[in-house]
């Protein structure tokens, strides 16, 4: 057995011991002192509050700064137990200085341990990892202390050790605990008089709720205040704003809600940032996904432009250094912000295939991918997510409740990145980034229990392979049928079709008869119209958007508009138009000189799909 080995046992034997000792004195707190004053306290009988006190001596008092110690050498034991416990024992001009002595104690015994005796606080290594996740951001160690006071999530003791652990004098380091812990006081012996006085009063269990609520509220507040004022100064508008943390903490708990994320990044190594991040697009929560695999790294995210249009989303995202991106159009600063944010160390998150998967099977990357990466010289790292298309696809209303596999596929280094071609590498990206959400579902046989499996499909399954009619296909719970000539599919629990009379196996293989009906249609050549409402969105100020009418036309050679507009008509030849986003039985859009534009159709809302796929597949035909 190695020494290091021997010396992290011979630590935990100790906290071990520290802990029974905690728990002896805690038991004879509560026991002795505790009890006895909430009895005292609920009868409003103060002289024999006091006498109680007076009784007790040197003990009470002694009990609490032990605790206080010692909890904060072992760490994971909470603080606020003690403090609370103290503010029902002692008026609350006794219990500050208690608890106070307490927190000087501890940070001076963790102190010596760390300086003296070498011991390791790593050993707590949950709190040392939150820690780390701050101290590189720290303006000085004295700095941060404060601040990870003020953070709920982190124990004082693995604070004291972490500030142990530096080059800070000992006179320093104690101002700073003390100093440092005494709001968390306050507001434990704030909370104990709450209950003390709820408890005496027979007032509502819900008003003490309240005030708790307020007391944390204003704790967090405090917190970003003191944050942005100090460790997070001069990072507004960066990965590194506190904005990011908070969204990355509303993300999570709402991604979770549906299923619990399974992560993998064993591949990823030891990789120095700043590096590239590539993800497929199944779901609208990748971002999080993602997000969350390679936490701490923080990410500058491209993301569609359009969502940056109102002041709220903008302020938002632009605090969390988003960079905004034109859909298939070129967009020059979204290239400048990219190549600063890699310039200033931050590593870069997009989605290449530039829209949400349909038919749970990916899309082909953009073709420019390859050459941005290259252009931006730095490692590639691929990330593939399965199970997310069939848990939350852009076609269903509703989120099922499902696991999904967050994991890195692949890492291409700086130097492979510079000596690939710009086609060996779409073709590297395209490869691993590859998925089909159900053969994974078979695979790992997952069961999606859910009555409404079908219901939405009918905006992207518009065409009968039977009858070949369009626009004929309903959907019902898990049935999918025709109006028309009465085909009936029903899709199974891990989201296959049943045996049906077309032996079609599941959604990615009616989508498959689809497009080579529209390649048929192409190459007969074809015409397509409808009549739209039409907004054209003003990417600043949303209160000038443009609503009118107008007519949409699609051939083999050119997409035109005609309408009401201030731009009362336009085309696009196919070769610029590279494709047409779509939001499934609402509306395709496209970008007209830098400027985006919405159509409506009037009838037939599932042709949304259609458009989208014709010109998928005009434009694969003029490569």
């Amino acid at each position: 057995m190695s020494e290091n080995v021997k010396k992290h046992n011979r630590q935990k034997i100790f906290i071990f011991f520290l802990v029974l000792i905690i728990l002896t004195i805690l038991v004879f707190f509560v026991k002795n002192i505790l009890i006895d004053m909430i009895k005292l306290q609920v009868d409003n009988d103060y002289d024999g509050m006091e006498a109680f006190i007076r009784k007790q001596g040197v003990f009470g008092p002694l009990a609490v700064i032990i605790v206080e110690a010692l909890q904060m050498v072992v760490v994971f034991i909470s603080a606020e137990f003690i403090q609370i416990a103290a503010g029902l024992s002692f008026p609350w001009y006794l219990a500050l200085p208690f608890c106070t002595a307490g927190i000087f104690t501890g940070a001076t015994i963790i102190y010596l341990l760390v300086n003296c005796f070498k011991f390791d606080g790593s050993i707590f290594k949950k709190s040392y990892k939150k820690i780390g996740e701050y101290s590189s951001k720290s303006v000085s160690t004295q700095i941060l202390m404060y601040v990870l006071f003020f953070m709920p999530i982190i124990p004082f003791g693995a604070i004291c050790y972490y500030g142990s652990s530096t080059k800070i004098s000992y006179r320093r380091y104690i101002i700073t605990c003390v100093t440092g812990t005494i709001p968390s006081i306050f507001s434990s012996i704030f909370l104990s008089k709450a209950i003390a006085y709820t408890i005496a009063h027979d007032i509502p269990f819900i008003y003490l709720v309240l005030v708790i609520i307020g007391v944390i509220i204003l704790l967090i507040l405090l917190t970003i205040l003191f944050l942005s004022k100090t460790v997070l100064k001069g990072k507004k508008n960066t990965p590194d704003s506190l904005m990011y943390n908070v969204l990355m903490k509303i993300t999570n708990f709402y991604s979770c809600l549906k299923g619990k994320p399974i992560y993998d990044k064993e591949l990823l190594g030891d990789l120095e940032t700043p590096f590239i991040v590539l993800s497929n697009h199944p779901s609208t929560m990748d971002i999080s996904y993602v997000s969350h695999l390679l936490y701490p790294v923080r990410f500058a995210h491209i993301s569609n432009r359009y969502y940056l249009r109102k002041k709220l989303p903008r302020k938002v995202f632009t605090r969390i250094g988003i960079i905004p991106k034109k859909l298939f159009n070129p967009d020059i600063e979204t290239i400048k912000k990219t190549i600063r944010s890699v310039k200033n160390g931050y590593s870069i998150f997009m989605c290449p295939e530039g829209r949400l998967g349909l038919d749970g099977t990916n899309y082909p990357i953009t073709e420019e991918t390859g050459k941005f990466v290259k252009q931006l010289k730095q490692p590639i790292v691929l990330v593939r997510i399965d199970g997310a298309y069939l848990m939350n696809p852009k076609w269903r209303k509703h989120r099922i409740k499902n696991n999904i596999s967050v994991a890195v596929k692949k890492v291409i280094t700086k130097e492979e990145v510079l000596e690939m071609s710009v086609s060996e590498l779409n073709q590297v990206i395209n490869d691993t980034l590859a998925y089909n959400d159900f053969e994974y579902a078979k695979a790992n046989n997952i069961i999606y229990k859910d009555k409404k499996k079908a219901e939405g499909l009918e905006n992207v399954l518009y065409f009968c392979p039977k009858c070949k009619k369009e626009y004929t296909i309903n959907t019902n719970g898990n049935t999918i049928s025709c109006s028309h000539c009465g085909l009936s599919i029903d899709i199974d629990d891990n989201y296959s079709f049943k045996e049906n009379e077309l032996n079609l196996k599941n959604i990615h293989t009616w989508y498959e008869l689809i497009k080579e009906y529209e390649r048929n249609n192409i190459r007969q050549g074809f015409k397509l119209e409808c009549n739209v409402t039409v907004k054209k969105f003003d990417m600043v100020n949303y209160k000038d958007d443009e609503v009118g009418t107008g007519v949409c036309t699609l051939d083999n050679d050119k997409f035109t508009f005609t309408g009401d507009l201030k731009v009362k008509s336009f085309t696009i030849d196919i070769n610029n138009l590279k494709a047409l986003a779509f939001s499934c039985g609402k509306e395709f859009e496209c970008y007209y000189n830098d400027e985006l534009y919405y159509f409506y159709p009037v009838l037939n809302k599932e042709q949304c799909c259609k458009w989208a796929l014709l010109v998928d597949e005009l434009v694969k035909m003029e490569k």
